[in-house]
């Protein structure tokens, strides 16, 4: 998509009528994709959800093509897998992209990335800080986000929390 198109899609939804909160100020729906395969990754990924859940911010989205809201997407890769094996499931490389979306655009409307490490440890520490980055992508797109749908669109489906990836053996060098 071309910059001015992308230009007149967020100039129209910045320019279309505010949605009014009733009873309060509207949680942010946030949308979580990962693709993560390694068990750090995994459960980094699961930590990140369940803190979403549990804020009083967001909301935990199930879908990033109905409503509107903020998109997290997840890519990680064990960092010693094949390269220094008795450290495979340490540490994981997380590519983080950050998207704007709603069902009134063609797509999702990049934001910002990021890449980073997670140690097996860290992974509540690390969702802190992309909870925090993802308040100050809604902080900096608040105009866009609080015009995106009109009072009588329905917020982003709300979606339930995977499961933490049980951290029995996680983290064992493998015996050879």
């Amino acid at each position: 998509m071309r910059k001015s198109t992308l230009t007149v899609i967020l100039l129209a939804l910045a320019s279309s009528t505010p949605a009014v909160a009733a009873g309060g100020p509207q949680r942010t729906s946030v949308y979580v994709e990962c693709h993560c395969d390694d068990p750090v990754g995994k459960k980094f990924c699961a930590t990140f959800e369940n803190a979403v859940s549990h804020s009083d911010e967001y909301t935990l989205a199930s879908s990033s093509t109905s409503g509107y809201g903020i998109g997290v997407h997840f890519a990680c890769v064990d960092m010693f897998k094949g390269i220094n094996d008795p450290m495979a499931g340490h540490m994981s490389a997380v590519a983080v992209a950050f998207t704007i979306y709603s069902e009134r655009l063609p797509g999702e409307v990049f934001a910002d990335t990021s890449v980073f490490r997670v140690g097996q440890d860290a992974g509540s520490e690390m969702s802190d800080k992309i909870l925090d980055a993802v308040g100050q992508i809604a902080k900096l797109n608040a105009s866009v986000l609080s015009k995106m749908a009109p009072a009588a669109a329905k917020p982003s489906p709300v979606a339930k929390p995977k499961a933490e990836p049980s951290a029995e053996g996680e983290g064992e060098p493998p015996n050879n």
